[in-house]
């Protein structure tokens, strides 16, 4: 987006002052657009190699600039100048295939390590879609409809609050905001009845639409199309780029089946830019007497607060309590580190870093592959019918009434000690779970679900 901005800049310069100490025009060209250019087909392409969401990123790019082509009506008269084409017309058609080449071959060297491997990056891309679809398909890290939503609306209340309501300003005038509004409350009533049909009477719901078509696209299908409404009539060019960007963002990974709780940021920047502008044009001419003052005021010290709240007990107090929406759960609970420092004390018994450590769960080698890479004696997929003599044996933990652990503890005899631990615990959140405790402490009525083992380690008797 800078590389973008700018190119634009660049663009809009006076081409015709040419200087001897002034290497930036060459002929009456800016040699600045080149740089950008460039500069914004690697940002492309490394972002297509780093970004897990950089297709989507490219694509709603890719519909914003069709949408900003037929805004400015550039359009208009082309095939006249495809037919008579003249320097203003090929150079921006020749900047732009220098983009594309640019743009790949950084990334076929990055895929392939050659200049220019069709057949590799045809390749790469493929997977990329794939494993995107495959992961939507079997909805690994799936959630409801409302899980970004839920997050912005804990974690930054103002932003959401001002940034709808800037969206609402800067994208409508008085009376078309009051037609939209009765029209978007008028379609998720009509959607909600279609929901309590479906569940009332599972026979009739065969012939709705809620049974067919997922609930995200059925429910914020609207946002997406007033985000491109706002890209063709919102008179303010970055603003348009925001409405959309904000919206369509946050359509697409509502839709996707692979929701993790960074993502939010996606459509969580541009909120953050629209509420600020709104801010800073409602503050100014505000009349704090007055009723409507007062309540925007205290409104926003309150959301503000709670704001600052929230970040304070994400980031200080439950950093790895799963409670916290923004935990992601396969991040260790507190007492895996019980674990770490135990095995840290029980091999400076033996033969520190080379002790013999057998672990029979193979589900373990994500976070033990890491945490135990200085380890050079560890046994992995042990057997549990092979001999255990080991100083640290790791077995998995279940809520069976016998589980692995139970045996082995049995098998071991008393040389050893028992430390339950878990790799990660979860939270499946419930409408029940949303309660005033909930909502100002993070408190939960119920333990979180894990994924458990026990470390089973033999100190050195004196």
């Amino acid at each position: 987006l800078v590389c973008a901005v700018k190119y634009a800049e660049a663009f809009d310069k006076d081409r015709g002052k040419v200087s001897l100490l002034n290497l930036h025009f060459f002929a009456g060209y800016s040699i600045e657009r080149v740089f950008y250019l460039a500069l914004g087909g690697i940002a492309i392409s490394s972002m297509a190699a780093l970004k897990e969401n950089a297709y989507i990123i490219m694509a709603l790019i890719a519909l914003f600039l069709f949408l900003f082509f037929i805004r400015e009506g550039w359009y208009r008269g082309l095939i006249d100048r495809l037919k008579r084409p003249d320097r203003e017309f090929i150079v921006p058609i020749l900047e732009g295939l220098f983009l594309v080449l640019v743009v790949l071959v950084v990334f076929s060297l990055f895929y392939t390590g050659n200049l220019l491997d069709i057949s590799g990056m045809k390749a790469a891309v493929e997977k990329a879609l794939s494993h995107w679809y495959e992961m939507h398909r079997i909805e690994r890290m799936g959630g409801p409809y409302f899980f970004y939503l839920a997050r912005i609306a804990l974690y930054e209340l103002p932003v959401l609050v001002f940034g709808v309501l800037g969206m609402f300003y800067y994208g409508f005038c008085d009376r078309k905001k009051e037609k939209l509004l009765a029209v978007l409350l008028s379609y998720w009533v009509v959607v909600d009845i279609m929901y309590l049909i479906a569940q009332s009477y599972p026979g009739a719901g065969k012939f709705l639409p809620t049974t067919y078509v997922q609930s995200s696209i059925l429910i914020f299908l609207p946002l997406l199309v007033l985000g491109i409404f706002g890209v063709v009539y919102i008179k303010n060019r970055f603003i348009a780029f925001l409405v959309f960007w904000a919206l369509s963002n946050f359509f697409i990974y509502s839709y996707v089946q692979e929701k993790v709780p960074w993502l939010v940021l996606n459509p969580l920047l541009p909120l953050v830019l629209i509420a600020a502008a709104y801010l800073g044009e409602l503050l100014p001419g505000l009349n704090l007497r007055s009723r409507k003052g007062a309540a925007v005021v205290i409104f926003l010290l309150i959301s503000s607060s709670f704001m600052v709240h929230s970040s304070l007990l994400l980031n200080y107090e439950n950093y790895t309590d799963p409670a916290e929406p923004m935990i992601q759960a396969s991040q260790p609970p507190q007492k895996f580190s019980e674990v770490l420092t135990k095995i840290s004390e029980v091999t400076s018994q033996y033969r520190n870093q080379s002790t013999e450590i057998q672990i029979t769960d193979v589900n373990l080698e994500t976070p033990f592959l890491w945490y135990g890479r200085h380890y050079s004696n560890i046994k992995w997929r042990v057997d549990l019918d092979a001999e255990f003599n080991a100083p640290l044996i790791v077995v998995h933990d279940s809520e069976e009434t016998v589980t692995e652990a139970d045996v082995m503890q049995r098998n071991l005899g008393s040389d050893y000690i028992r430390l339950d631990s878990a790799k990660m615990s979860w939270y499946w959140f419930q409408l029940s779970d949303i309660t005033p405790e909930y909502i100002l402490w993070r408190k939960m009525n119920r333990p979180p679900d894990e994924y458990r083992f026990v470390l089973f380690y033999k100190p050195v008797t004196k």
